[in-house]
């Protein structure tokens, strides 16, 4: 009997060092700032983006010489901005003023990353560009992984034109409690990014693309969360896609899709 409750002891005692590692260090195993001083980036200047700055937002920008459109760009949570030339291969194309947020706490900035640091400074953002726009074009919101819950959220404060999501999710909560079961995930986490409660204010369109191969976000969390926004939605599987490869293997159907999102074509709900 004493070895039972010795032994029960020890696994609480684990469980209880468990839970106060992932509390103390969670912002560690959720943001992956990159080492790149932001400005300090000859990638974004081969394709004509420059550091822009406001106030203590940073953020790059590619200026189309005939612009009929913003696309304001929020990345994932590993690397910085300089690393997403993807979205500017991805989008040449379009006649778009491009816009790549810099996350705080990220590109060697004093701050530290938190969900309400991001999303207030995401907000800013886009009401700054809305104020550079006196020709009143459409203003977009692109996010990948974690930015699609900034995205979402930005966009459930202030109107824009469309959303189009990579790899969503309705909370990274609900993520973290899918890789994580065994955690007691609503109590502990502070950065809970519950984009599925602020969706349903959107009436913009939106489209969400997802691999149906994604493990870090599996699909089933875009099925969910499509389903919460108010206004037109669609969502795009693309078929043997993973988490990290899905703007690469499926670039042409994304461009494709995205077109067709902008003319106000066809959604699936």
């Amino acid at each position: 009997m004493k070895t039972l409750v010795y032994i029960i002891c020890l696994g609480v005692l684990f469980y209880g060092i468990i839970l106060m590692i992932f509390y103390l260090f969670q912002d560690r195993f959720l943001f992956f700032p990159g080492k790149t001083a932001f400005g300090d980036c000859p990638e974004m200047e081969k394709y004509n983006l420059t550091a822009q700055r406001f106030g203590n937002i940073r953020y790059y920008l590619q200026a189309d010489p005939h612009p009929d459109r913003w696309i304001i760009i929020f990345h994932g949570n590993a690397g910085n901005a300089c690393d997403r030339t993807y979205f500017p291969d991805l989008l040449k194309a379009f006649n778009a003023n491009i816009v790549l947020f810099e996350y705080p706490g990220y590109g060697k900035d004093t701050n530290s990353p938190t969900q309400s640091l991001i999303i207030e400074q995401a907000l800013e953002l886009t009401l700054h560009i809305k104020g550079m726009n006196p020709d009143n074009l459409p203003v977009y919101l692109m996010g990948e992984s974690l930015g699609t819950g900034v995205a979402t959220i930005t966009a459930a404060h202030t109107q824009v034109s469309g959303l189009i999501l990579f790899s969503a999710y309705t909370s990274i909560a609900a993520v973290a409690r899918h890789h994580y079961p065994w955690l007691p995930v609503n109590h502990v986490l502070k950065h809970k990014f519950q984009a599925d409660i602020q969706a349903g204010r959107i009436q913009a369109p939106v489209i969400l693309f997802h691999g149906t191969d994604d493990d870090i976000i599996p699909v089933q969390f875009a099925r969910q969360q499509v389903l919460n926004f108010a206004g037109a939605k669609k969502l795009v599987e693309l078929s043997g896609c993973g988490h990290n490869d899905i703007l690469d293997s499926g670039q042409k159907r994304i461009q494709e899709e995205i077109k067709n999102f902008m003319l106000k074509k066809a959604f699936l709900y």
